[in-house]
């Protein structure tokens, strides 16, 4: 299909705020810069997900929010398409989040709690337990210190 609507142009690339339908169900709308997606859009995929935030390079990165066609999301950092910094996934599902710190779509360090558990269609048997070190935030920020510089 590619086809390409209500966009601009520029030395005959897309640019600026345009709509590119890839097929009859997959379509970005959002802004172009030099033929590729950059700047803030709005990708929707086959499989029914969505992706809505900013893209550099034809990539998500920055802020962006990835809902799944079950409606569970990702909401925090990307870089290179993958996710990647703070971040916060919310398993709607099964009434559960994890908020933490994501390397390369994986996550490294964080802390999985229950979230609207008691109305998930497919919660989890159990409750997850409250954690029990004197200082959470400190030990999961320590780890996601030790990853960064690792990085660095």
């Amino acid at each position: 299909m590619n086809t390409y609507m209500g966009g601009g142009w520029k030395r005959d690339k897309k640019h600026g705020y345009g709509i590119f339908y890839y097929s009859e169900k997959e379509y970005y709308e959002g802004e172009w810069f030099g033929d590729e997606r950059s700047g803030w859009g709005r990708m929707y995929y086959q499989d029914g997900s969505i992706y809505e935030g900013e893209w550099l390079h034809d990539k998500r990165d920055g802020r962006g929010m990835y809902r799944l066609a079950n409606e569970n999301r990702y909401e925090g950092q990307w870089k290179n398409d993958l996710k990647n910094g703070d971040g916060k996934f919310f398993y709607l599902d099964k009434g559960q989040i994890y908020e933490g710190f994501w390397v390369d779509d994986i996550p490294k360090c964080g802390q999985m709690s229950d979230f609207g558990r008691e109305g998930a269609p497919e919660a989890t048997q159990y409750p997850i337990p409250q954690v029990e070190l004197a200082d959470s935030s400190s030990v999961i920020g320590e780890a996601k210190n030790d990853f960064e510089s690792a990085m660095s």
